[in-house]
């Protein structure tokens, strides 16, 4: 072995180190930015999920917005109220409130619903989705391989015995990943509704009546039963599909204990029901009381 090779091939290695050492110390020195000791602060407070549900790449983006007065103390919709707070305390800003949502799922087929063919291929919703529109026959509800509980940041969403996912509310933040992840939640099948929605029709479909119950057992069947039922007015069938107007709605369930179907449930954090509990119970969800309402409810 040549020594005074090796001993050669050293020294250059270590000029090299040094010199790229000496450029790179150079460069940080240079382009060093300050970062202002807030913005730090502010994305501490912050859930740091980087779900993407504010709009913006990351919570440290957000926390920097904030701080250079960009962005509002309560832009972080998964933080809630709480974060919204304590940045403004940090900032000395004016408290505002957090408009709360969380995800609803307008679907109980799952084991419900027919299926139009044996599918094999990668179990997932957006895969099954390409082929023939998915393998349910309903074209309006959940295809069922959980690409939303894959994608919650958050461990809001389980799938179910019946093949359908489940939002726990007390972990769902309404970040809204779920909706933009589902291949039918541009369509309504998953939505960010008022976390104190205090029902959801569990049905998607706006196609012909007829014939609908044999795509899936528990579907809606626009037999306006709820509608006639409400005495708020606050769902009305619209386009062969229930529909509830939060704004109206006060929650008395009435809805949910004349639907024929059991296909309207009791919802929202103010309801004071397990929203996983309820999922899919209708009326006979554990908890559930009312009273007649004008002789609606027998």
């Amino acid at each position: 072995m040549d020594l005074m090779l090796v001993l050669k091939a050293v020294v250059a290695l270590s000029a090299l180190g040094l010199v790229t050492s000496a450029v790179l110390s150079t460069a940080a020195r240079r382009f060093h930015i300050e970062v202002d000791p807030r913005v730090e602060a502010v994305a501490a407070i912050l859930p740091g999920s980087n779900c993407g549900a504010c709009g913006n790449p990351s919570c440290f983006a957000v926390a920097e917005g904030i701080v250079s007065g960009a962005l509002p103390v309560n832009s972080c919709v998964a933080g809630g109220q709480s974060v919204a707070d304590g940045i403004a305390v940090l900032m000395g800003a004016e408290a505002c409130a957090v408009a709360s949502v969380v995800s609803i799922r307008s679907c109980g087929g799952g084991v419900n619903a027919e299926r139009a063919y044996d599918y094999g291929g990668v179990r997932s919703c957006a895969a099954v989705a390409r082929l023939a529109g998915g393998a349910i026959v309903c074209s309006a509800g959940c295809l069922g391989y959980g690409d939303c509980v894959k994608a919650c940041p958050f461990g809001a969403i389980v799938m179910d015995e019946r093949g359908l996912p489940v939002i726990d509310l007390d972990a769902c933040t309404g970040c809204g990943i779920c909706v933009r992840e589902c291949p039918r939640g541009g369509a309504g099948l998953l939505a960010l509704v008022q976390e104190n929605a205090p029902v959801v029709v569990r049905c998607n479909a706006h196609d012909k009546v007829k014939g609908r119950k044999d795509a899936c057992s528990v579907c809606c069947i626009a037999c306006k039963k709820c509608e006639r039922a409400c005495p708020s007015d606050a769902i009305h069938v619209v386009d062969m599909l229930a529909v509830i107007d939060y704004e109206k709605c006060t929650g008395c369930g009435t809805c949910v204990a004349v639907c024929p179907q059991n296909c309207i449930d009791v919802h929202g954090r103010a309801s004071g029901i397990s929203s996983v509990a309820a999922d899919g119970k209708g009326k006979d969800a554990p908890g559930f009381e009312i009273e007649a309402v004008d002789g609606a409810v027998e």
